[in-house]
């Protein structure tokens, strides 16, 4: 009985979970329209106070723009505090103040109601959930065999699984028709504005600034330095479509997303002009209006994506459970060591496994910090890369990079064997090398860039008073790579060194006083005993060392910038540079994910051919 009522408890924590899980994601797509909704009401009361600065333009004006939805306060002072502005706080919903032209005091308070836009509820989701929930919910309460199966209920998991992504899949459907409902009324609110500040006599660009929304004249179109406001691409594209250039409303794909426009006619030009191929040379002016979509801009999908999959992976761990019912003590401790976990697998998955999952979306995207709009480009930032000569020239210079590590690896074993003593000046010897393991890279790189300066460095100056000439250490492309290496292996050295003795302490000493006994000399018993005796922790160093050479950065960017001519650009520099000086996320995201299977497959082959033969030796 005991293990038939821990078996329902699991199984009504499943149901739970899933509950739980299908829930979320349905909030995550009303809680994301919601916003957006919330956000258009805002900007509608921004519309409506642009617009009342506009000369001409009357209170019924404005009330008109938002269909009545809008209650303006005047503004006034507090009688008992001179100067502090107040206004009616029983006035509800979102608002602005708005300016009389020429006055910086609000004159009023915009208040505006919200719509019903943006406020439905995604029943299709919630109709697939529901099965899915009574379904699970009737396997939870129904009478099974005792003892739980001994196996994991693999089809139950999958089937949950299933349900929660078309849950997601048909909540992003739903939230993308509400996104593109709520994009198109914001258009509408643009135009109905600049249509006022029009006949209320205003110029085109302060319409235009009434409307909140990028703008352009049908003439400037095809002059691309005149497009202050509408993006290039978007103006090229409606340009080069004679059918929108008079459109009242239209979309319009540029640049991988999806525009909102509009056209309002403008007065008819005084002067004739030539003949143009829309039509006669007295043929009004348009103005056009855009907007990027909420649609594009808002999008749930990652909220969606990661609500889906973290609430699979909790229904899939309760339902692991589930064989191990039958064993109330195993199923305690596997609790008890999931509670200790769950802190840390909270932190990973957070700041660890969450950001690479973003990266890797990133990567699929073309992503700039600067635009709104991310189109989904798929694998052709990692195609632009292939044919990219100076991300392969930043790898070829990290692989050269990397070959300073035998080299320090060697000095470091060297060292290790010198001070493996313990008299004072052997324990004041090993503090001083391992101190450029633990002190600052900035600090570091900031003092020899000082010591290897042409002009006054003193290295330079040490070989001019021997009689050398100076050398270009940091500023010749032949030296200024070499010059890292060397000071790199100087920092690592160390480290290295603290690793190798503890592993010649393992070493039992017994060894080496038998090899003296069969009359080994010193280098018989370092090929021997000493080598094999290291193999593992040689390897360890080996690996972690190549890893960290892949990974430098600091001495590069203190020291170098990845100059002179890209000579030390070395791959996370240059990652860098695309990402935060050309503001290019999309192809930094996918030279990381490069850079991480270079690193993956040198470490893949260090196990395979190193490991490997020290194991079977």
């Amino acid at each position: 009985m005991r293990g038939r009522g821990k078996d329902a408890a699991v199984r009504g924590w499943a149901a739970a979970a899933f509950a739980a899980g299908a829930g979320m994601t349905v909030m995550v797509a009303v809680g994301a329209v919601g916003g957006v909704g919330d956000r258009a009401t805002e900007n509608g009361a921004r519309v409506a106070a642009a617009l009342y600065e506009v000369q001409g333009v009357t209170d019924s004006d404005v009330a008109r723009l938002l269909d009545g939805r809008v209650e303006m306060v005047p503004v006034r002072e507090d009688p008992a505090a001179p100067g502090d502005r107040i206004r009616r706080e029983e006035v509800a919903g979102p608002g602005a103040y708005a300016y009389e032209a020429g006055s910086l005091e609000p004159s009023a308070w915009i208040s505006v109601t919200p719509d019903n836009r943006g406020r439905g509820w995604p029943w299709i989701p919630t109709i697939l959930a529901l099965p899915g929930l009574l379904l699970i919910s009737a396997w939870a309460l129904a009478r099974h065999p005792s003892p739980p199966p001994p196996r994991y209920p693999a089809t139950i998991a999958l089937l949950s699984a299933t349900l929660l992504a078309l849950v997601a899949a048909t909540a992003r459907q739903w939230s993308h028709a509400e996104l593109e409902d709520l994009g198109a009324a914001h258009l509408a609110r643009g135009l109905r504005a600049a249509e006022i500040a029009l006949a209320a006599g205003a110029d085109p660009g302060s319409a235009a600034r009434a409307a909140g929304l990028p703008w352009a004249t049908v003439t400037s179109l095809d002059t691309p330095d005149q497009l202050w406001t509408m993006p290039r691409e978007v103006g090229a594209a409606i340009a080069s479509t004679p059918g929108l250039r008079t459109a009242p409303t239209y979309t319009v794909e540029a640049g991988g997303a999806t525009y909102y426009g509009g056209s309002i006619a403008l007065a008819p030009p005084t002067t004739p002009g030539p003949p143009t191929p829309d039509g006669p040379a007295s043929a009004p002016d348009t103005l056009h209006l855009v907007f990027l979509g909420y649609e594009e801009t808002a999008s749930p999908t990652v909220p969606l994506a990661a609500s889906a999959l973290a609430s699979a992976l909790l229904v899939s761990l309760v339902l692991f459970l589930l064989p191990l019912s039958a064993r109330p003590r195993s199923l305690r401790r596997t609790l008890a060591a999931w509670g200790f976990l769950a802190p840390a697998a909270f932190l990973l998955i957070v700041f660890t496994f969450g950001p690479l999952l973003f990266s890797l979306w990133i990567s699929l995207h073309e992503w700039h910090l600067v635009d709104p709009a991310h189109p989904f480009t798929g694998l052709a930032n990692y195609r632009d890369l292939l044919a990219d000569g100076s991300w392969w020239s930043a790898i070829r210079n990290t692989a050269v990079f990397t070959l300073h590590v035998p080299l320090a690896m060697a000095v470091a074993l060297a060292l290790a064997l010198l001070t493996r003593g313990s008299r004072r000046a052997v324990r004041w010897a090993r503090l001083a090398l391992f101190l450029p393991g633990i002190t600052s890279v900035v600090a570091i790189a900031v003092v020899w860039k000082w010591l290897l300066n042409d002009g006054y460095g003193l290295v330079n100056r040490a070989l001019e008073g021997v009689g050398l000439d100076s050398v270009p250490w940091l500023t010749s492309p032949d030296t200024a790579l070499a010059s890292l290496m060397m000071i790199s292996a100087w920092m690592v050295v160390g480290y290295q060194m603290v690793v190798f003795q503890a592993g010649l302490a393992a070493i039992p000493r017994d060894w080496y006083d038998a090899a003296r006994v069969d009359g080994a000399g010193p280098l018989q018993r370092f090929r021997h005993i000493t080598l094999p005796g290291l193999r593992h922790t040689l390897f360890f160093v080996l690996v972690t060392s190549v890893i960290g050479s892949f990974q430098v950065f600091g001495l590069v960017y203190v020291m170098t910038e990845g100059g002179p001519l890209g000579a030390t650009d070395v791959a996370v520099y240059h990652i860098y540079r695309e990402a935060w000086e050309f503001l290019r996320f999309g192809n930094a995201a996918a030279m990381s994910w490069i850079l991480f299977a270079v690193v993956f497959a040198a470490t893949w082959l260090h196990f395979r051919f190193l490991e490997g033969k020290s194991a079977h030796a």
